[in-house]
C-alpha cells in the first residue's frame, strides 16, 4: 500500500513538471509569433513634410543622447584638437580638448533630393558653445602663448550631402544604408569669444585674433564639421538597425 502511494506521488510530480514546461514553451512560442512593436516614439514622416521631419530630428537627438542602439552621445562632446597655421606670419594656433555643447538643439532648415550624382542632402542650423585651451606659437619666441578660450558659434549653417540606398533583410524589413558624407560649413556671423585669465598671454592672443578674424572662422568651421560627422555616424548606425517603417513613410 505504501509503495502504491509513493508511485502515485511520483507520477503526479512528473505530470506537474511536464505540464509547467509545456506551458513555458507555449508562452515563449506565442511571444515569438507576436509582431515586434516599435521601440521608439518617432513620427512617421513623408519626405516632403518638413515640420514632421523637424519633430523627428528632435526625437532623434533625444535618442542619441540616451545611447539608443549604441549611438554615441554628442552633447557635450570633446573635439581633441583643431590647428591652423599662418606661414606668412610664422605663427600657428592650436585649440586643445574643445568641449562643445548645444548640438542637440540643431535645427533642420531644409531637406533636398535628387542632387548631383543622385545624392540627397540636409541643411542644419546650430548654435554651439565651445571652451578649451588655446595656444599660439610664434617662430620669434620659444615659449607659446596660452589662454583659455570661450567661444560662441551662432546660427552656423551645415550642408550635408550623401548617397543612400535601402535594402530588405532576412527579417523582411527595409533598412537604410548611408554612404560617405560631404559636409560644408558656413558661418552666418563671426564667432564671439573671450580669453581667460586677464594676462599678457591673453592680451597678445586676443590682439592677433581680432586682427585675423579668419582664424576663429576656420576653427569654428572645423569644430562644427567634426560634430556633424559624429551626428551622421550616429544616424548611419540608427538607420542600419531600425526599420524604415518606424520613422519614414515610403
Amino acid at each position: 500500500m505504501l509503495l502504491r502511494c509513493i508511485r502515485f506521488l511520483l507520477c503526479t510530480l512528473i505530470l506537474v513538471v511536464v505540464g509547467a514546461s509545456c506551458d513555458v514553451l507555449f508562452r515563449q512560442n506565442v511571444r515569438s509569433e507576436q509582431p515586434a512593436t516599435p521601440a521608439l516614439p518617432f513620427p512617421t514622416c513623408n519626405s516632403n513634410d518638413i515640420e514632421c521631419l523637424r519633430r523627428g530630428l528632435r526625437t532623434f537627438f533625444i535618442l542619441m543622447d540616451s545611447g539608443y542602439v549604441g549611438m554615441k552621445p554628442i552633447d557635450p562632446v570633446i573635439v581633441n584638437s583643431v590647428a591652423i597655421s599662418l606661414p606668412e606670419e610664422q605663427t600657428s594656433f592650436l585649440l586643445r580638448r574643445a568641449n562643445v555643447t548645444g548640438t542637440k538643439w540643431t535645427r533642420l532648415a531644409d531637406r533636398k533630393f535628387y542632387l548631383r550624382g543622385g545624392k540627397s542632402g540636409v541643411t542644419f542650423n546650430t548654435d554651439l558653445h565651445v571652451t578649451g585651451e588655446f595656444t599660439m606659437l610664434m617662430a620669434s619666441r620659444l615659449e607659446p602663448y596660452i589662454a583659455h578660450l570661450t567661444m560662441d558659434i551662432e546660427n552656423v549653417e551645415t550642408n550635408i550631402t550623401y548617397n543612400w540606398f535601402s535594402e530588405r533583410r532576412i527579417d523582411k524589413e527595409d533598412y537604410i544604408f548611408i554612404g560617405p558624407e560631404r559636409i560644408a560649413v558656413r558661418n552666418m556671423r563671426l564667432p564671439t569669444f573671450f580669453l581667460q585669465p586677464n594676462s599678457e598671454d591673453s592680451s597678445i592672443i586676443e590682439h592677433m585674433l581680432q586682427s585675423k578674424q579668419s582664424i576663429l572662422d576656420h576653427i569654428s568651421n572645423e569644430i562644427t564639421a567634426a560634430v556633424m560627422h559624429d551626428v551622421v555616424d550616429n544616424f548611419r548606425l540608427f538607420a542600419s538597425k531600425v526599420p524604415i517603417k518606424y520613422y519614414y513613410n515610403y
